[in-house]
């Protein structure tokens, strides 16, 4: 009996709804770390918490017609977080907002994916409105960008100041690519925008990447 049949049963069944959060409790750890970039603690985690309810309620909601129930279980699970995240600054976003009539789960996915991504740049007082304007105009500036935001991602130190001041390690990337200070500042938006594409769970925007990347047209 495959994830999605035991779901089913589970949805009546107390005794199977237990063994299956027991069981799946490794990968509600992997999406909540994934999504927080930080090591979830299973004894004592508020993220822990939420992300087993949204196992749970995944369970009950889940719809075998519209995909898979990882997919579900995972979409619902990043939802919550981001309400937990966001409830200090705007006001919960009910489930019945996210959900289209008769769309799949891959489908919604790539929505949350876009709405982490916008809450994200907002971390760093960035729009995509400012993506736009910053968008450089030239493939080889393009190239550029990316190479700089793979080289922080490659680099621990960087990332981590990056994450940390929420700003480009302007002088160290200017020593480390021979890359002018005015080149990196003029499109620095855009460069972080590459990072936390590059560095956080969006393996859908990802695709997006590439030499002639351009975070815009996303």
């Amino acid at each position: 009996m495959d994830i999605n049949d035991r779901v089913y049963v589970a949805k009546k069944d107390p005794t199977e709804r237990e063994k299956l959060i027991k069981e799946y409790t490794p990968f509600v750890i992997k999406q909540l770390s994934q999504m927080t970039n930080k090591y979830i603690d299973e004894r004592n985690s508020d993220e822990l918490s939420i992300g087993l309810l949204a196992f749970n309620e995944a369970i009950d909601n889940y719809d075998n017609t519209k995909g898979s129930f990882l997919s579900f279980s995972s979409m619902l699970i990043k939802r919550r977080l981001i309400d937990f995240f966001r409830k200090n600054h705007t006001e919960t976003i009910p489930l019945e907002l996210y959900i289209e009539s008769g769309e799949d789960y891959e489908s919604e996915n790539r929505k949350l994916e876009m709405f982490s991504f916008v809450s994200l740049l907002s971390l760093y007082n960035i729009t995509l409105d400012d993506l736009v304007k910053q968008s450089p105009k030239h493939s080889d500036t393009r190239k550029t960008a990316v190479k700089i935001a793979y080289t922080i991602c490659e680099n621990s130190e960087l990332l981590a100041f990056l994450k940390t001041k929420k700003t480009l390690p302007v002088k160290e990337l200017v020593h480390i690519l021979n890359i002018s200070r005015k080149t990196i500042e003029k499109h620095r938006k855009y460069i972080i925008a590459l990072v936390i594409i590059l560095s956080e769970d969006l393996p859908i925007l990802k695709q997006y990447i590439s030499s002639e990347s351009e975070v815009a047209k996303i």
